[in-house]
């Protein structure tokens, strides 16, 4: 599995399997109801989305990652 994917995902709560990728509550917003989807992409780069709308930025830097830590080195 993609080692910048289980780092991201093992800083996030609520963290729970969808098929290929994950669900988890965002760390960027008051989050009840788990609105990130984080899923490795065909390249090897860390895909991340809120449904709530938070900057991919603010979600890796709420959780004291960088932009760059969502890219294959």
């Amino acid at each position: 599995m993609n080692a910048n994917l289980i780092k991201l995902v093992s800083r996030l709560d609520k963290v729970r399997q969808l098929g290929v990728g994950f669900q988890a509550v965002c760390p960027a917003h008051d989050d009840r109801i788990p609105s990130l989807s984080v899923k490795a992409g065909s390249n090897g780069t860390v895909l991340v989305h809120c449904f709530a709308g938070c900057n991919t930025g603010d979600v890796v830097s709420a959780v004291g990652l960088k932009f760059s830590d969502l890219f294959a080195s």
